[in-house]
């Protein structure tokens, strides 16, 4: 069992870079992240991890509060911008839903981890410390970030606790 978990979308995961690159792996936690998934799924997925680890620290690299789930064909799916189906949803829902499906989720989060140290951001509270996003290393895949960039992440969640939980 992990004394330490991290959750989140590709840039935990590690899309780009070897997994002993990745940002988890720096902080010494089991690296529960997921390419291309929502808050929803971060949200929906944490009592079965907490079921079968103890961790002392959950740490938690948001999703774009933009992304979301929805239920097809008796599946989760995770949106993606050019999904069809998500754009016939966002036609009916407006900006003001996101937002607060965001919260939810971060609340849901709050709440399962209550005695647990819980260490959240997203990737704008990143932009105070590492300036200059659009410059950020990108890996050798070109659309996700360098290993350097996973140090400043784990840098940052080592020297900070309390992040306001930026929307963009």
């Amino acid at each position: 069992m992990s004394k330490k978990i991290a959750l989140g979308c590709s840039h935990t995961y590690g899309i780009g870079v070897e997994r002993n690159e990745a940002w988890p792996h720096l902080l010494g936690a089991t690296n529960y992240g997921v390419p291309g998934c929502s808050s929803d799924l971060v949200a929906r997925t944490l009592p079965a991890i907490l079921q079968k680890e103890t961790p002392k620290i959950v740490y938690i690299l948001w999703p774009d509060w933009t992304r979301f789930e929805y239920f097809k064909n008796e599946e989760w799916v995770q949106s993606l911008p050019t999904d069809d189906d998500r754009i016939l949803f966002m036609e009916s829902h407006s900006e003001e839903w996101l937002h607060e499906n965001f919260n939810k989720q971060v609340t849901i989060v709050r709440d399962l981890c209550k005695d647990i140290t819980l260490n959240m951001m997203t990737l704008y509270d990143l932009i105070p410390h590492i300036d200059h996003a659009d410059q950020w290393p990108l890996s050798k895949l070109g659309h996700h970030y360098a290993p350097k960039w996973h140090q400043w992440v784990a840098d940052i969640f080592t020297n900070n606790t309390d992040f306001p939980l930026s929307h963009g």
